[in-house]
């Protein structure tokens, strides 16, 4: 962490000219970081929790974020079951 209290850190990636455009339609630019750092905790939470299969399954296209969570619900339940 930097010592200088002016520094901001960013998270800087490309994306493409339609999501730009999209993201200008839809998201207002001042409300953007209040959108975005929930989303990236979340993520970075899941990442924490359960390793880079997280990571590993969102590259490959085999789910989508909003739809990782109620698979790993239902993974956590049958192993539940399982074990009993």
């Amino acid at each position: 962490m930097s010592m200088d209290p002016f520094y901001r850190a960013r998270f800087t990636f490309d994306i493409t000219e339609e999501q730009r455009l999209r993201a200008n339609n839809l998201i207002a630019t001042h409300t953007r970081k209040a959108i975005f750092q929930p989303i990236l905790d979340d993520l970075l939470d899941l990442i924490e929790k359960h390793g880079d299969i997280i990571s590993g399954i969102i590259m490959s296209g085999k789910a989508k974020p909003r739809e990782i969570i109620p698979i790993l619900n239902q993974a956590e339940k049958k192993a539940e079951r399982s074990v009993r």
